[in-house]
């Protein structure tokens, strides 16, 4: 019997496939099964888990008749033999000792499942890479590497939403499934909310462990997003009346935050978009609160006023939120602006500079053309494939490009740093970026399916 059954969802997954499979056979437990489940891949995506499979017994590649990510996972789960149970999500990665790492804690502390930290990231056509790390599926650092009871700890609820981040004892899921529905978002809300409201042994770990892409075209961004939450949520409203008190409250709070997320994630895309959805999920909620189910005097201050107005005014909820995105916005717009269709320099090779390049690469393919750096350490070397040059160097070489700074501390220094070499202030831009990847869908990018 292996140790682990990893199980991994597939459709039209070709750009992606080769990386996440070769992140799961590459782990250092290596007795486990994998049960890659395709729904019908037109793009090559199966020709390359058979591939994969012929090479490697350990995995094994079932056709499922129906395009559903719920329905496939329930398919690994009726077919699976390892004593825990893992899903990844066949667009990402898990680092090497993830299912090590997670296997020997849930077996020395006899749990029910067990989480790790992870990190977001957006990778583009050329293979650059920009990770976001410090995700974790409990807020409190205090309780991690703890055993928790999560059955009494409801809270947990409106923290955990990630299925992929962990390992689950596979007698305890005997009972718990996914829901069925068709596509491929929100369909884990019923599984994870079963979880939490049923364990009584648990950790979460601190260590990040998981890879999670970020797409314009995530199913969890689509525009469509509201009528996957109704959909999910009426599923689950089955098993409502047998859950506690404090679990119908938080089924409420949970259907409140991840509404309120599509909000924050059509403020990041700029495009409001109501539906009659939408409307379904907010007098589900009303309802709930007349009835003394939803207690809304146990949200927080800020939360009881975006419920207000979600009641009262739901457009006003994403004109706060896309005020919040808009100094940003207006960065990267006057950034974009200035490079145009011009050849640019970024002045640092630090992470602000690594950082504005993925940037420029994304919106900007082929622009910019190397990093400039007064730290000689860096000279005629690469990052992120292009080349670290002296100032002066790069002056001579790249007379006629745009010089973008991105560093904050020295910036004044740097501007008159470049006008001695005789570049004209016109040339010059100074970019303070926030280190947060939605900037890579928040300037005419992602929007159509937020």
């Amino acid at each position: 019997m292996p140790l682990i059954t990893v199980i991994m969802p597939s459709l039209n997954v070709k750009k992606y496939i080769r990386s996440c499979m070769d992140s799961v056979l590459g782990q250092t437990l290596q007795d486990m099964e994998i049960i890659a489940v395709d729904a019908g891949s037109t793009d090559g995506t199966l020709e390359i888990l058979e591939e994969y499979a012929a090479r490697d017994g350990r995995l094994r590649v079932i056709c499922s008749d129906r395009k559903s990510y719920g329905y496939q996972v329930n398919l690994g789960l009726e077919n699976a033999k390892g004593d825990y149970i893992g899903i990844v999500e066949t667009d990402d990665l898990i680092r090497p000792a993830m299912y090590e790492t997670l296997y020997h804690m849930a077996v020395q502390n006899d749990l029910e499942y067990i989480k790790g930290g992870f990190s977001q990231f957006i990778e583009l056509e050329n293979g650059l890479r920009w990770h976001q790390p410090g995700g974790n599926c409990i807020f409190d650092r205090a309780l991690r590497g703890k055993i928790l009871s999560p059955k009494s700890m409801p809270e947990l609820a409106t923290q955990d939403y990630y299925l992929w981040a962990g390992i689950y004892d596979r007698i305890f899921l005997k009972d718990i499934r996914l829901s069925e529905t068709p596509g491929a978002a929100f369909q884990d809300i019923g599984f994870i909310y079963q979880v939490l409201s049923t364990a009584d042994r648990a950790m979460y770990l601190s260590e990040e462990l998981y890879d999670y892409r970020q797409t314009g075209g995530n199913s969890s961004f689509h525009r469509d997003g509201f009528k996957y939450l109704v959909d999910e949520y009426r599923l689950l409203e089955k098993i409502l009346p047998q859950k506690p008190d404090v679990w119908k409250q938080a089924y409420y709070e949970r259907m409140f935050r991840q509404t309120i997320g599509r909000f924050q994630r059509m403020a990041i895309a700029g495009r409001y978009q109501g539906a009659p959805d939408m409307d379904v999920l907010r007098e589900n909620m009303r309802q709930a609160e007349h009835g003394g189910i939803f207690k809304t005097d146990k949200l927080s201050i800020d939360d009881r006023a975006l419920y207000n107005q979600l009641q009262n005014c739901p457009a006003g909820i994403f004109d706060t939120f896309y005020e919040k995105w808009q100094p940003e916005r207006k960065r990267l717009e006057g950034l974009l602006n200035f490079v145009c269709d011009k050849e640019a320099v970024i002045f640092s090779c630090g992470k602000y500079g690594r950082f504005v390049h993925l940037l420029l690469e994304y919106y900007k393919k082929g622009q910019v053309k190397a990093f400039c750096d007064n730290n000689e350490v860096f000279w005629n070397d690469t990052v992120q494939g292009i080349s670290v040059l002296s100032p002066e160097r790069t002056a001579e070489e790249y007379k006629s490009a745009l010089y973008v700074i991105a560093n904050l501390n020295n910036e004044n220094e740097i501007k008159k740093q470049l006008e001695e070499a005789m570049i004209p202030e016109e040339r010059i831009y100074a970019y303070r970026p926030d280190f947060e990847i939605g900037l890579f869908f928040a300037h005419g990018c992602g929007g159509e399916d937020v």
